[in-house]
């Protein structure tokens, strides 16, 4: 059971991230619409098996393990990852959406550097989330 769990809270991580990967591509204000349309929808549906399955864990899992000191840290960088990806980037999709511009080169252009930047961060924070998960130090 904790496999399957697993598999799917990873697939809604994944689904999340990939905004990451999509958002270099945008070239025009109509063309972010479009992606900031279909990304809320996926976004909500891996909000919602994102917390099913952490609700999930601590049925599969042993309550104690999930208290450890280690694991706690964890999951603080882990929602703090989601936190830059929501403040960030949701916020610099949305200005550019809603521009009256047909290009906004300036906003897309703010946009990716945002991107890049919190892409930087992230794959720094979920580096040291691995390490903690590796090690335990405490």
């Amino acid at each position: 059971m904790f496999k399957f769990v697993l598999f799917f809270h990873l697939l809604a991580v994944a689904s999340k991230l990939v905004v990451l990967f999509l958002i270099p591509r945008l070239k025009d204000v109509e063309q972010t619409r479009h992606f900031l349309v279909k990304y809320k929808k996926i976004d909500l549906t891996a909000d919602i098996v994102l917390w099913t399955t952490g609700l999930a864990f601590f049925f599969v899992t042993s309550f104690a393990y999930l208290l450890q000191m280690w694991m706690l840290v964890s999951m603080l960088l882990y929602m703090f990852v989601f936190y830059l990806l929501k403040r960030f980037l949701m916020r610099g999709l949305k200005e550019v959406a809603e521009s009256q511009k047909i290009y906004a080169e300036k906003e897309l252009k703010s946009l990716r550097f945002q991107n890049v930047c919190v892409g930087i961060f992230s794959v720094f924070l979920i580096g040291c989330i691995g390490v903690l998960m590796m090690t335990k130090p405490f």
